[in-house]
């Protein structure tokens, strides 16, 4: 039996190609999930904004807020914040890449409120 080198590159250019048009699963597998105790991130300024949940305005990593509650999903592409105290507002996300830092846990703090004022120093 003769193998005849065009088809024999047609079926493997065909084996390489098919699996990259499957349609994507719309999923995204989850890195981390669960209260978020601080974040950092870069603005497409290139300027770090953050929040944190102690009630501490030095803790605020880059410039931001203090004393805020969120939940968060970290995928490989994106984190999905969720701010439970502020139902008004849609999910914030955040492309994986923009991130300088994210710390997962509620730090000791059972329930944030962030209506409290600012902290005396």
């Amino acid at each position: 039996m003769k193998i005849h080198p065009v088809l024999l590159g047609s079926v493997i250019a065909i084996a390489l190609v098919l699996p990259g048009c499957a349609p994507p699963s719309g999923k995204s597998d989850t890195v981390a999930e669960g209260v978020i105790l601080s974040l950092e991130y870069q603005t497409q300024g290139e300027r770090t904004r953050g929040f944190t949940r102690l009630n501490d305005s030095k803790a605020v990593p880059g410039s931001g807020s203090w004393n805020v509650d969120a939940r968060g999903r970290l995928t490989r592409e994106f984190l999905i914040i969720t701010r439970p105290q502020r139902p008004d507002l849609g999910p914030q996300v955040i492309p994986a890449h923009r991130l300088v830092s994210v710390q997962f846990g509620d730090g000791g703090i059972k329930q944030v409120d962030e209506n409290q004022p600012k902290p005396a120093n």
